[in-house]
């Protein structure tokens, strides 16, 4: 039996202020222009009222004040409050709205049904939750208090598997433990309080209190809270991706990236001047290895917030030279300030410890921001925000802050790269990264499992520092990292100080390999974008166990060394040195990616990899679009585009494009094109083009590919065509 550890949102706050309101904040009208602003302008709250006459169950018994009501479709919302205290709730940071539910029905006696299920509470407080089958939940929900603590147990069955909850492994089969007093985040290492069952229910803990305890063993689950209520989302839908979309729907739903942050990331610490950091682009460029980004670490700012003038003597020229190569900059932030500013933040009450600042209050986050709006004009294209894991005031108000101030600063997108996240972080255009990991072939081992279960947690923008933080990668080592990244949400590289993870720094056949591997992530641009949009609207997370498309394979359950990206691309990289391992195929038909060659399925493949290769594997039935390389992303048109079809089954796909860069998608500026694969005739139908967007190819050349190498080109006009293989 495996022992894990969750710790619930309990310990994530310091300070009372982190209980604000959550209500939705009003986007910037459509065509407003840009303007520097030079003082955070807070969203003005569209919190309307609880809906009147919402239904809802109220129940008082033994000193205990139970009630429910509908947050969604989905979603039951269950506040336990001790009697004499009944106020003690306030609406949960994590939550995007908070107002009452119209659709739920109240039924006989204290019941309340969602389309999703039921929710009744007996006259003793005890709950008995089924979904819309009549299928039993939670059979038995009791509260009561015990001292000045209170405490929840619900009996779901045994036999289920869980997920979510943080970096404690993929599937929670045994004994899940909590125990008070436990950091919630610290570098590399973040536990979130909401997990999900292949039972068909979800449960976010969205209290703000301390020293939480959560155990489940022998299908019963049970919090301790030392506090006067307990805030409990449960939500009831199909595993896996209903239960996902659900919890996206009740915390935010991740807008869609800038495109460029699907390309490849290199960062750095240790430039010596100006000449250094642009000698980098130029080498990228002049040896033709594609890369989208440049992100900087202490090198690039002195006095906190200024550009530093022996690495950027001019900004607005340095950055708009980047922007002319393809470039964009991204620049660290830490929770802190120095010298004057901080003696200005200490005479005002604003330090949390230390010299780190108080970012729940506002008019911290107006002055911090004040300083950051001018950068945005300057032309800095996202943020890295490190170190602000003293509290979830730091890392969940100094994100806000950010997204806030960079949608009325600029009509670009938002984007961050963070160390530490809690549930409703992804509404603000934040991805996370694994922490300051070591260069070893254990911590590449680790990644993906790390990774797919930040995934299941609802975070579905997650990267690593490719070749390890700490240390220096071997050759080989860094190779394989590279490959690795490839089919990770976001490819970054980076490492510390005096240890640069330059593709050329380790040896010509690294070289190779290493050039290969991202130019392969270019080509399947396409074909992410569109599962980033897919995250953004669904909530289903690019990076995917094998479970998800495979849930009654039992093999695939804890496999955490391959996984899906999307539902038919398979990835297993090389994670051991030598180049030996093994990889599990589910059921069905199979191609080798690199190869075209079919195989079959239900099966472990034993393989020596040759340095330049990754083992990947598409099942049949995948429509799989493919661009041209590109040196960075938009570097010219996506044409002709390739579309590579994996007989064996039928298949369907929608290929998803807008601009890119603004939130133009937002008001319907982006198209669709559906694509599918009839097997039997071999024919692959195109649909017509819904939706247009400025700057849209409107006809568009498609080589239409089987893996045998068999081909046909195709002119596409946005009308539906069919093309007969």
């Amino acid at each position: 039996m495996m022992t894990t550890k969750l710790l619930m949102a309990g310990t994530l706050a310091l300070y009372p202020a982190l209980l604000l309101t959550s209500c939705r904040a009003q986007e910037p009208m459509p065509g407003q222009p840009p303007a520097l602003v030079t003082r955070l302008q807070r969203p003005v709250p569209i919190c309307p009222p609880p809906a009147r006459n919402a239904p809802s169950v109220h129940v008082t018994a033994n000193g205990l004040s139970v009630d429910v009501s509908a947050a969604d479709a989905r979603t039951f919302h269950v506040v336990v409050q001790t009697a004499s205290d009944a106020n003690a709730a306030q609406p949960s940071p994590f939550v995007a709205e908070t107002a009452a539910w119209r659709g739920a029905k109240a039924g006989p006696g204290a019941q309340l049904q969602i389309p999703a299920g039921r929710l009744s509470v007996s006259a003793d407080g005890t709950l008995r939750l089924t979904d819309s089958a009549g299928r039993v939940i939670f059979s038995e929900g009791v509260f009561h208090q015990a001292g000045d603590a209170l405490e929840v147990s619900l009996r779901h069955g045994a036999g289920q598997r869980l997920y979510g909850s943080g970096n404690e492994g993929m599937n929670r089969a045994g004994p899940l433990v909590h125990t008070s007093g436990t950091s919630v985040v610290s570098n590399g290492f973040t536990r979130i309080p909401f997990v999900w069952s292949t039972g068909g229910w979800g449960i976010l803990v969205a209290n703000d209190m301390g020293g939480v305890s959560w155990t489940d063993e022998n299908g019963v689950m049970h919090w301790k809270a030392p506090a006067h209520f307990i805030d409990l989302y449960l939500m009831v839908a199909p595993a896996p991706y209903g239960l996902l979309d659900a919890y996206a729907q009740l915390t935010g739903r991740a807008p869609i990236p800038p495109r460029w942050t699907l390309g490849y990331l290199q960062s750095r610490w240790g430039y010596t001047d100006a000449a250094d950091v642009q000698d980098k682009w130029h080498q990228f460029r002049d040896r033709h290895i594609p890369v989208d980004a440049f992100i900087y670490d202490y090198d690039w700012f002195v006095n906190d917030w200024d550009f530093n003038p022996k690495t950027f003597p001019d900004p607005k020229a340095n950055l708009a030279a980047m922007r002319a190569l393809g470039l964009h900059f991204v620049g660290i932030r830490k929770p802190r300030v120095n010298g004057p500013h901080l003696d200005y933040a200490k005479q005002r009450g604003w330090i949390l410890v230390g010299s780190d600042i108080r970012y729940d209050l506002p008019q911290v986050r107006d002055w911090w921001w004040s300083h950051h709006a001018p950068l945005i004009q300057d032309g800095v294209g996202g943020w890295w925000n490190d170190e602000a894991e003293q509290s979830f005031d730091e890392f969940f108000y100094m994100t806000k802050t950010e997204w806030d101030g960079g949608r009325r600063a600029s009509p670009q997108r938002v984007w961050s790269i963070n160390r530490a996240f809690a549930p409703g972080m992804q509404r603000f255009g934040a991805a996370v990264w694994s922490g300051d990991i070591s260069s070893s072939w254990d911590a590449l081992r680790n990644q993906p499992g790390t990774l797919l279960n930040w995934s299941l947690c609802g975070m579905p923008f997650v990267a690593q520092d490719i070749g390890g933080f700490n240390g220096t990668p071997t050759p080989e080592l860094y190779a394989r990292w590279i490959e690795e990244g490839v089919f990770v949400p976001v490819m970054r590289a980076h490492g510390t100080i005096n240890s640069p993870r330059w593709p050329w720094a380790f040896g010509g056949d690294v070289l190779a390999a290493t050039k290969k591997a991202i130019e392969l992530r270019y080509r399947l641009i396409p074909y992410l974008y569109t599962l980033a949009e897919d995250a953004s609207r669904n909530g289903a997370p690019p990076m995917r166990p094998l479970f998800f498309e495979f849930p009654q394979d039992t093999r695939t359950f804890d496999l955490e060394d391959e996984w899906l990206v999307g539902r038919g691309l398979l990835a297993a990289p090389v994670l051991s040195e030598g180049g030996a391992r093994d990889v599990y195929l589910p059921e069905g038909r199979w191609y080798d990616f690199q190869t075209g060659k079919p195989i079959a399925g239900g099966q472990t493949l034993h393989l020596h990899v040759p340095l330049d290769v990754i083992p990947t594997y598409v099942h049949a039935g995948t429509i799989l679009p493919l661009g041209p390389v590109m040196q960075y992303t938009g570097q010219t048109p996506e044409d002709p585009l390739e579309v590579r079809v994996y007989p064996g089954a039928a298949g369907q796909f929608t290929l998803y494009e807008d601009s890119g860069d603004t939130y133009d998608y937002q008001r319907g500026a982006f198209s669709r094109i559906p694509m599918q694969w009839d097997d039997r005739r071999h024919v692959l139908s195109v649909g017509a083009r819904v939706g247009r967007f400025p700057g849209m190819l409107t006809v568009r050349r498609l080589r239409v590919v089987l893996p045998d190498g068999r081909s046909r080109d195709a002119t596409y006009r946005g009308m539906p065509m069919r093309v007969q293989l």
